[in-house]
């Protein structure tokens, strides 16, 4: 049992509170919805939690209310701590999400072409920074984690052992 060991500690996926959306995004995943009562469980079950909430998907940064929604969800059930990563742009994960989207809305393909510019990644950070203070969450690693930048990430995974 999770409760037995010393420092025990859980996180999941959350990248929406969309049901909906999360079914788009993760097609054989649990339900955003049943992923958070299992952290609220877990919690209450007096297990340390975090969420991971990546990747940010890109209508974050013009309807930044759904993140601020999440994360008071993510809140709301018990989390204090968030690990966060950008949308991995490389070029084979490109090549799937062009045909993926190639059947969506004009502006869902827009959106995620303006996913792929620095300035898109600065606005997410401001609006992550913002979200995360009003909620009281830490971010996990002391940044939102960009696939460009994987000696960060190896450097805080390494401070945290």
């Amino acid at each position: 049992m999770l409760t037995s060991l010393p420092r025990a500690e859980v996180g999941m996926t959350v990248t929406t509170t969309d049901d909906k959306v999360c079914r788009w995004l993760e097609v054989r995943a649990p339900l955003a919805s049943r992923r958070l009562r299992t952290l609220a469980g877990l919690k209450a079950a007096g297990i340390a939690t975090y969420a991971f909430v990546g990747p940010l998907p890109p209508h974050f940064a013009t309807r930044p209310e759904l993140l601020g929604d999440l994360f008071g969800r993510l809140v709301d059930a018990g989390v204090g701590e968030v690990f966060m990563e950008h949308i991995n742009l490389k070029r084979y994960i490109r090549e799937r999400m062009d045909q993926v989207l190639a059947d969506e809305p004009e502006e869902v393909r827009e959106a995620c072409l303006q996913a792929r510019t620095k300035e898109h990644r600065e606005q997410l950070d401001a609006i992550v920074a913002e979200l995360l203070d009003t909620h009281g969450l830490r971010l996990r690693f002391e940044e939102v984690v960009h696939h460009d930048d994987n000696d960060a990430l190896r450097q805080g995974l390494a401070s945290s052992a």
